[in-house]
This record gives structure tokens, sequence and C-alpha cells, in this order.
């Protein structure tokens, strides 16, 4: 990997475990190097004063403040350079892009797989010995499609799966509640949904929310909030600039008569209206304050894929998925 600085005719140079600074050629600096694929505020002020040049793919703004605030040498994948060694080496590059974090290479998981890993995160608590018929029972799919499911995610090492004499009274816990839980964010339909924009006459996030609460008090359809917005009423870290809503396709065009909603380009106090792959999105969430908060699981999905101003944000969503 090389990125180079057109403006001082420097390059760095990231071979394997190793960067190299270079002008004209000839080495100036070499430092060992730490990859990381999403850089937290958290870790980033846990790793200020590490001495390694960091190769980040994707950070959240307040991370790479603190790395600069600490002197932290970084490259980023948006092209971003920071590297101050002074009195004789001085490199600040700003990024050329943003980028997001790729889907994982892994193939993805089936819709009942998802739904069943996702209710097992969602429910630590009741996990242990759970057989397979509550699976099925509380997923709303048969014993069938929750067996092949079990199946599948105990192939893939994210749950333990325990056989006794009866199928249907097989066991299971998670084993890698880690790699299920991106698993599922990594779901193509999540990252496909059909999205548009509505403008419903609202100047700010708040009224927006406003608004969506009055109608959903009026009409009582399905929907849930997800994204920045939704997240925030867990974690206020990020304030959110949109509302994303999770709606049922065969409902949309009574939300939109009842918001008298029209499509438009995204802007503060706008709704980012998202259908629902799944209908337990819809189901599984929380209700606040006569608003539907989308589950957990569904706002680390959302987060993730928000890009760098929301990486923080997921991490909140993830720690409360998987308590550390």
């Amino acid at each position: 990997m090389i990125l180079q600085t057109p403006s001082s005719g420097l390059v760095l140079s990231l071979d394997g475990e190793k960067a190299t600074l270079l002008h004209a050629d000839q080495p100036l600096k070499t430092w060992p190097v730490t990859r990381i694929a999403s850089l937290t505020s958290q870790r980033a002020a846990e790793i200020a004063d590490d001495g390694r040049l960091l190769w980040i793919d994707r950070a959240a703004p307040r991370a790479l403040q603190i790395l600069r605030q600490a002197g932290r040498p970084f490259a980023t994948a948006a092209g971003e350079l920071h590297i101050v060694e002074p009195p004789k080496v001085v490199v600040v590059q700003p990024p050329a892009r943003s980028t997001r974090l790729a889907p994982s290479p892994a193939r993805t998981l089936g819709k009942g797989a998802a739904r069943i890993g996702r209710w097992l995160l969602l429910h630590p608590k009741d996990i242990a010995d759970t057989p397979i018929g509550r699976l099925a029972k509380e997923c709303n799919c048969s014993d069938a499609t929750a067996s092949r499911a079990v199946a599948q995610l105990s192939e893939r090492g994210f749950l333990r799966a325990r056989t006794g004499s009866d199928a249907r009274r097989r066991t299971v816990e998670v084993a890698d509640a880690g790699g299920l839980l991106d698993a599922i964010a990594d779901e193509g339909p999540w990252r496909r949904a059909r999205q548009t924009t509505w403008d419903i006459g609202a100047s700010s996030t708040a009224q927006a929310l406003e608004m969506l609460r009055d109608a959903a008090m009026r009409v009582e359809l399905p929907h849930a909030v997800g994204g920045i917005a939704g997240a925030s009423t867990i974690d206020p870290i990020v304030e959110p600039a949109v509302v994303t809503v999770w709606l049922p396709a065969d409902d949309t065009d009574d939300w939109r008569r009842e918001l008298f909603a029209e499509t438009a380009r995204p802007a503060p106090g706008r709704l980012t209206v998202r259908v629902a792959p799944d209908p337990v999105v819809l189901e599984w969430g929380a209700e606040r304050d006569h608003l539907r908060i989308a589950d957990l699981v569904q706002l680390y999905i959302d987060c993730r894929n928000a890009g760098e101003r929301a990486i923080d944000l997921a991490d909140a969503m993830r720690r409360r998925i998987i308590p550390t």
C-alpha cells in the first residue's frame, strides 16, 4: 500500500507489519504498524500513547481527534495522513474521501438463522438450555426452520447445540456472540433495504420525532425508529440529523398520508423511510414515549452501516448486546 503527499513529495509505504516514510526514494523513518478495522474514541484513548503507526480502515471523527492531539502517527483508508515527528518530519494530509467498512467476505446467514441468532442475542438471560422448539415459537417459524438455522449457526461456530433423543428438545447456547452479531449485520437484505426520504414539514430531528409520535398514536401502525435517532434515545452520544424509521411495505402509503409526506432529498428534520426485510424489526423493539424503538441488534446494524459519524454509537450498542 502506497500513500503519497503531492505537495511535499513524501510517500508512505505500508508493507506487512511496517510502514516507511520516504522522500526521493530515501527512507526517513520506519514504524511498526497496527491495523485497525474500526476505531472508536474509547479505543483511541486507550492506545494514544503507543508509538506504533496505525493503519485505520474506518474511524469515528472524535477518535482521530484524540490521536491528533496525542501526536500519534496514523494513516486511514480515506487517504488521511498524520505524522508529526519534529523537527524533521511533519506530514498532515486531509482525507481524500470517506470510507465505510466492507461487508464480511464470509457467506451470509439465511433469514431463519439471522432471526434465531438475533433472538438469542437479545435474550441472553433466557438462552440457558433453550430448546429448539421454544426458539421456533419465539421466532415465529417452524421447528424444521429453527433446526436448520441452529445447524447453520453451529457449523459457523456461533452456537453450541446439545443433542438429545428428541431433536425438538435439543438445546443451544451462544458460543461466539461477537461473531454472530457481525454475521447478522452482514446479512444482505439489511444493507440493500429499499429506502426513501420524506419531508413531513419538520425543521429539526426533535420536531420530526414529535410528529412521528403523534401520527403513531393516531393510526397505531407498525413502525420502528432506527439509525442514529433510535440509538440516541438509548445512548445520546451523537446528535441525529435525520430520523430513520423502519416500516412494513404494505403500510408505507398509509404512513405517507398520515404524515402528509412528500418525497424529498435528505436534510435536517426529514425522515429516512426504510422497508423492513423481516417483520421482527417492527416487533422486537421497545416502546419509548409512544414510539417503538428498534431492538439493539437492529440499532447496531444501522449505526454500523451509517459511516464514520456513527462508529461510537455502534460501539455503544454492541457493548449493550455483549457486555464486557
